[in-house]
């Protein structure tokens, strides 16, 4: 009997879904700031706005396979998104509370002019928002005001109280000379920007979006199947922790040592030098 219940255990240690702390997601690809130097090269993205049924799709699937801790919905800005309070629900819907965090990081512009039913979606799924603190001229007490009656958390992102959130230039190595595991281990993105989307997990938001940056300038920073993991391809928890545990050939592509921190705000001119050298 003894010897039966420690199989039995060994097989539900074996089934345990992976713990993910975190990953960020699109709902919509384009902007209504453009910041200079993004990181998911929204600037030179076309307009897509991914439908609830598409991200439904993906989300069961990658919650099939994985536990996620937290969760950030952005874009783009995620508040251009038509049907977004939709959106959320099926959010919540797959990822319960409090098992999962779920917050929206946005810029703010269109805030203030959020629905009351979006307003009260935030409240019923337990959704924070954060604003990106940028110096954009914008009185958020409205929308502050809305949240304090809806009772929904808002917080300022990136940035200590009287400070504006800075920007950082990242290093693109465009021929690919790069070391991959020597830049991994400098990499200051490790478990902080894990992405997600169209049913891959990317390491990085640069690998996840590279292709906006590749369609635009006309580059060839290439992805191979070693870059991401599929999740209609995963096969067992250890797949996945060696993904998560080791370089991707694409780091080659990133030179960490060149890349510019906190610099200030500025709205994008579209110039291949805002994110390589």
């Amino acid at each position: 009997m003894q010897k039966n219940n420690y199989f039995m255990f060994l097989n539900l240690f074996k089934r345990e879904k992976y713990l993910l702390n975190y990953f960020c997601t699109s709902i919509v690809s384009h902007c209504n700031l453009n910041c200079r130097y993004c990181d998911h090269f929204v600037p030179l993205a076309k307009e897509r706005i991914f439908s609830v049924e598409e991200l439904r799709k993906h989300f069961k699937k990658l919650s099939s396979k994985i536990n996620v801790q937290a969760i950030g919905i952005m874009g783009g800005e995620p508040l251009l998104h038509p049907d977004i309070v939709n959106v959320l629900k099926m959010f919540r819907s797959i990822f319960p509370y409090p098992k999962t965090f779920l917050a929206i990081y946005t810029n703010g512009i269109l805030l203030n002019t959020m629905s009351d039913e979006f307003w009260e979606c935030c409240h019923k799924n337990m959704i924070v928002i954060r604003i990106s603190k940028f110096p954009l001229n914008i009185d958020f007490m409205p929308a502050f005001n809305k949240a304090k009656k809806y009772k929904v958390l808002v917080q300022y992102y990136g940035a200590k109280d009287g400070e504006y959130k800075t920007m950082y230039r990242m290093a693109l190595d465009l021929q690919g000379s790069q070391n991959p595991e020597e830049m991994y281990k400098m990499c200051w993105q490790k478990g902080f920007c894990t992405y997600f989307q169209d049913g891959k997990l990317y390491k990085c938001t640069t690998a996840g979006n590279i292709s906006n940056f590749n369609n635009y300038f006309n580059t060839n920073l290439t992805l191979s199947e070693k870059d991401y993991l599929d999740i209609y391809k995963i096969k067992n928890n250890k797949q996945i922790k060696e993904f998560f545990n080791n370089s991707i050939p694409f780091c080659k592509y990133c030179n960490i040592p060149k890349q510019v921190d906190k610099l200030p705000f500025e709205i994008s001119k579209k110039d291949i030098k805002d994110w390589s050298y």
